[in-house]
């Protein structure tokens, strides 16, 4: 059986309202919308602004642009330096974070190879 958790309990990260609310999702949003009220005429419109969107407008274009950023310098020795001046629970809490974000990638390739 599964675990339910009530809505109020659901804790938002606040930058990640702000961008899931931003501007830039209205297109997107607005096509899950129109799937989840069965509007086949309204998502049809909703995918044709998504499909108009300019490269840099696009929800993935902000997803590997962060990632570009994040990793661009990547190197594992300078995580060596920093980890024996980190406390445990701050690295505890480091680590669940990374775990969740290799998961979310992990998503994101498997989308990109089902097309």
């Amino acid at each position: 059986m599964e675990a339910t958790v009530p809505l109020k309990e659901i804790k938002i990260d606040p930058l990640a309202h702000e961008l899931a609310t931003s501007e830039g999702m209205k297109p997107y949003l607005g096509c899950l919308i129109k799937a989840y009220r069965n509007n086949a005429a309204g998502l049809e419109a909703a995918r044709e602004v998504v499909r108009d969107l300019a490269l840099e407008k696009r929800y993935r274009w902000r997803v590997f642009s962060a990632l570009k950023w994040a990793f661009a310098d990547f190197e594992d020795e300078y995580t060596a330096f920093d980890l024996p001046h980190i406390p445990e629970l701050t690295r505890l809490e480091m680590t669940k974070e990374i775990e969740l974000r290799v998961h979310q990638l992990r998503m994101l390739l498997e989308a990109f190879h089902a097309k």
